[in-house]
């Protein structure tokens, strides 16, 4: 079975209280709102790009910019923290911390464990 990310760690996004934030996302090259892109109202929707014209220019990529490079929550804009795991092959986390703050703060502390998924076990509880 194929690693997937969403299957261990659940994306728990806080709530954006600025006005009209859920309607739309931003470029992960600089930030900008992308015009005529809403929020996906699905998920875990296939986007076929992340950046505005100008920054799939510069990075050469429709998604992510070129490593090294600063990020941007597509979600609200904000600047993308970096994290770096550690191990023999270390994984780098893009993570906003006005998004996901506690993801971002266990990253801080160098925990990169997945938490146990809650939400499962108190369906298995609800259902026996």
């Amino acid at each position: 079975m194929p690693y997937n990310r969403a299957h261990r760690e659940p994306e728990v996004f806080a709530v954006d209280t600025r006005p009209g934030a859920d309607g739309f996302v931003y470029c992960k090259g600089c930030g900008a709102e992308l015009e005529g892109r809403g929020r996906v109202s699905q998920p875990r929707a296939r986007v076929s790009f992340m950046m505005c014209e100008s920054c799939r220019e510069i990075h050469g990529h429709d998604l992510m910019p070129m490593p090294g490079s600063p990020t941007f929550c597509y979600r609200c804009g904000g600047k993308d923290e970096v994290f770096v795991g550690s191990g023999i092959a270390p994984i780098t986390y893009h993570v906003c911390p006005r998004c996901v703050p506690e993801r971002a703060a266990r990253y801080r502390a160098h925990d990169f464990e997945t938490p146990e998924r809650v939400v499962e076990e108190t369906k298995q509880a609800e259902t026996a």
